[in-house]
């Protein structure tokens, strides 16, 4: 069932009692990482601390040749996918390396589980669901009393994807041109409501 929420005026899905995973889904170009790094940088300014993982592009030349996988605590990095990845399962022009997403998921989100005050996954999404070891640990992820705030695959409603947008411990919210000012805000003050209090 679809429930608007005025009050803040965004758009929200599967509004369960207090749910501590926030995800983030819209079209390409909506801005979602920038809504998820602008809610990140107002709760660190607040000393909260992120961890997890975000997926940047690789450009050369103004060209995107690909996806990496950066650990938000560490800074640590590898190829998600690539133009000139020799092997691995296709994604568009991309192929992806499994192994590093297999690597980088138990890293970074094994290691924003046990330190960190939150839990940031930019994205889940087609690409990343070729790695068993990203789906099992978005579930722990997911299942943690950490909150979590993630990009989500807009179109992907079937699967995993679709499972895990249909959680009833999830807040689903999508990015459009009128509330992508103030989400950034609402997603932290969200995030901070579902933090023990100390």
């Amino acid at each position: 069932m679809l429930i608007i929420d005025f009050l803040s005026n965004v758009r929200s899905l599967n509004l369960g009692t207090m749910p501590n995973n926030f995800l983030i889904t819209g079209r390409p170009g909506s801005g979602k990482t920038s809504v998820i790094e602008g809610a990140v940088e107002i709760l660190r300014d607040r000393g909260l601390k992120p961890g997890g993982l975000y997926c940047p592009e690789v450009r050369e030349g103004g060209q995107r040749l690909g996806f990496k996988m950066v650990d938000l605590m560490t800074g640590e990095e590898r190829i998600l996918a690539h133009i000139d990845q020799p092997t691995g399962p296709q994604v568009s022009k991309y192929r992806v390396n499994v192994g590093n997403v297999d690597a980088m998921s138990e890293l970074a989100i094994g290691r924003a589980l046990r330190e960190a005050d939150f839990i940031v996954i930019d994205e889940i999404a087609p690409m990343e669901m070729h790695s068993e070891g990203f789906r099992r640990v978005v579930l722990t992820a997911l299942d943690s009393s950490k909150p979590l705030l993630a990009v989500i695959h807009q179109r992907t409603a079937t699967g995993f994807i679709g499972a895990v947008k249909s959680r009833p411990d999830v807040r689903l919210f999508e990015v459009i041109p009128s509330n992508r000012a103030k989400l950034p805000g609402q997603l932290a003050e969200l995030i901070a409501g579902v933090l023990p209090r100390g």
